[in-house]
């Protein structure tokens, strides 16, 4: 092609400039959003959880002992921490939703999203790990699918009180190791105290999940989390161990149901009548003005979320 006598190249460089859109954001609607995520982190930590406690069960010390189960559970929590944490907070625990609604960090419309989440999460890791495992199961338990004996299966997926304890014990046992954990999880998020740096929350997250563990978790497998026990335990029900579930351990299945956001509660509530309600304004550089930090950002919330 000519101009005025002249080659002309009509390269790349001299076509109309083509504009190239930007992605779009599918998911506008907030619940939506928080809810897939939230389902999602919620995921991944129940497949490592029970995958750790199934390989610890069945292989019967050949495949890692109780700390296994307190390593896949921190490690599980801290990836979904990964997953989640900057679209839904990645609670993975209604007992801290619930807790960050009673404190004004969660707006309680959002509650039923998180649990309804939280326990679809759990739900389908249950049936994952059934999956996955469906022909060691049957092969360790010679196709009888029990709850109590040398060869139960069932607290592969929920938790079971221990022989000596009573459902008293156990209802303070879990209100005291889920206000731990809340109280805890109020400090690493605590801006004006010691929070966790920028970028290790999941880490700090999963080591105090993987401390409760080690150290409040053999009277009944520390499960401080009600959509983490009665969604794995209804998968159970239906998938072949029967009514059981509920009757065994005289009942046991409303107490981690029922404890666990009465100690989420007490736990926050502790932190903050002992240290948080109480701290002092900085001053600013240069005068004598104070500066008020606001409200602390805990790594377990989503601000936009309220």
């Amino acid at each position: 092609m000519k101009d005025n006598g002249q080659p002309v190249e009509v390269g790349v460089s001299q076509q109309k400039e083509v504009k190239v859109p930007k992605h779009k954001v599918w998911l506008r609607n907030e619940f939506v959003r928080v809810g897939l995520a939230e389902s999602l982190c919620t995921y991944v930590m129940m497949v490592f959880g029970l995958g750790s406690v199934a390989q610890v069960v069945m292989g019967e010390g050949a495949f890692g002992q109780y700390l296994s189960i307190n390593l896949g559970f921190a490690v599980g929590v801290a990836m979904g921490v990964h997953v989640g944490g900057t679209v839904s907070g990645a609670h993975m625990n209604a007992a801290v939703s619930f807790t960050m609604c009673t404190f004004g960090r969660l707006a309680w419309r959002m509650l039923p999203v998180y649990v309804f989440a939280q326990l679809l999460g759990s739900f389908l890791a249950a049936g994952t790990i059934f999956a996955v495992y469906y022909e060691a199961i049957y092969d360790y338990s010679g196709g009888n699918l029990t709850v109590t004996g040398v060869k139960a299966t069932a607290g592969i997926f929920a938790t079971y009180p221990a022989p000596y304890l009573s459902l008293f014990g156990g209802f303070i046992d879990q209100v005291f190791g889920t206000a731990m954990l809340l109280l805890c999880l109020m400090a690493l998020s605590d801006q004006k105290n010691k929070p966790a740096a920028a970028g290790s929350e999941p880490l700090a997250v999963g080591l105090l999940v993987l401390l409760i563990g080690i150290s409040l978790g053999s009277n009944s497998g520390y499960a401080i989390n009600p959509t983490r026990d009665i969604a794995p335990r209804v998968f159970t029900a239906i998938a072949g161990w029967g009514a059981d579930v509920f009757r065994s351990g005289n009942g046991w299945w409303w107490v981690p149901l029922v404890a666990p956001p009465i100690g989420g509660v007490f736990g926050a509530g502790l932190y903050k009548v002992f240290v948080e309600m109480h701290h002092q304004p900085l001053p600013e550089q240069g005068g004598g003005l104070a500066v008020d930090l606001g409200d602390e950002s805990p790594p377990l919330e989503k601000q936009n979320n309220t």
